[in-house]
């Protein structure tokens, strides 16, 4: 249990962190960077199970190419199991950026190292940032600054319908967080 709060004291922080340097924080919900983001390309038309299925799957991907035991955000954290129907169903819905009457999927699983390791977040983003280009997918990243001795960094890549799919890692953690598609809410 210990092992838990530590980790989540740890996770929330970078998350903030991360959030701040990308200048996607404000009380409202994400804002648009012009340039930057794959720009609104309207509704998805594809059913919110499939939805959850797909972001589910581009977070599997790249647990399966990192390794290691991944953890949900629950409370207390359970193993990421992609096809676990109780975790399925508490995975976020929330509105989309570009309207209120819009909705979409966030999932996301993050790694602790353990006490007698740290990561190498230069090898294990450039593992994930190679395999992203063999998919076809256009990367940005943020990080790290100078001042960061954990190495913070995060690549993402947005897709169609407002989605996206992130990496984040330093030397004590590891994330993975994709939105799914945006959808008309029912």
């Amino acid at each position: 249990m210990a092992k838990v709060r530590r980790a989540l004291l740890l996770a929330a922080p970078i998350l903030t962190i991360s959030l701040a340097l990308t200048g996607c924080v404000y009380p409202g919900g994400s804002v648009p960077q012009p340039g930057v983001n794959t720009p609104h390309d309207g509704l998805s038309t594809k059913s919110k199970p499939r939805l959850l299925d797909e972001a589910l799957q581009r977070v599997d991907d790249v647990a399966e190419l990192v390794g290691g035991e991944w953890l949900d955000d629950g409370i207390p954290p359970s193993v990421f199991d992609p096809a676990n129907t109780e975790q399925r169903e508490l995975w976020d819905w929330g509105p989309c950026d570009n309207k209120a009457t819009t909705g979409q999927y966030s999932v996301y699983v993050w790694q602790n190292a353990d006490e007698s390791m740290e990561f190498d977040p230069d090898a294990l983003t450039e593992k994930v940032r190679t395999h992203w280009k063999g998919l076809g997918y256009r990367i940005r990243q943020i990080g790290p600054t100078a001042e960061d001795r954990t190495g913070h960094r995060e690549i993402i890549v947005d897709l169609p319908h407002s989605a996206s799919i992130s990496f984040s890692a330093n030397t004590k953690i590891l994330g993975i967080s994709s939105s799914g598609e945006c959808v008309r809410w029912d």
